[in-house]
């Protein structure tokens, strides 16, 4: 049913489950997983580099690809991009013929007032989005 699925990730505790939902349909569709990193330019902290959060992404990327094997998934895409979360994950899907989104969702006061990537990404997206709440 699924040949690419897209997990992206922020490596917060909050995508666990996404992660863990990702990688159980992509076994079973014997499907790419693809994994995707944002580093949210608009979101950098005083301190913080690019080159910190491209490797913090990198590794939160390697981490999906790590758990995926060890599923049994072999067939693993890893990106870390930059640019708005929401945009750069449904550029990503285009880009790369994904077929399915599972995203995180963490329940947050936040998003009641500002609107979640995740519900972006779902209200914007031209294929299914799996969302799955912490």
């Amino acid at each position: 049913m699924y040949d690419a699925i897209l997990v992206p990730t922020d490596g917060r505790e909050n995508t666990e489950r996404a992660i863990d939902e990702a990688i159980e349909l992509a076994r079973v569709h014997d499907a790419t997983l693809h994994t995707l990193y944002v580093v949210n330019s608009s979101a950098i902290a005083p301190g913080i580099d690019f080159d910190d959060l491209e490797e913090i992404g990198a590794e939160a990327v390697a981490y999906v690809a790590g758990r995926a094997g060890e599923a049994g998934v072999e067939d693993v895409e890893t990106a870390v991009t930059h640019g708005l979360r929401h945009q750069a994950i449904l550029d990503y899907a285009a880009r790369n013929g994904i077929e399915l989104i599972v995203m995180g969702r963490q329940r947050r006061l936040e998003r009641l007032f500002r609107g979640g990537t995740s519900d972006r990404v779902s209200e914007e997206a031209s294929v299914p989005v799996l969302v799955v709440e912490r």
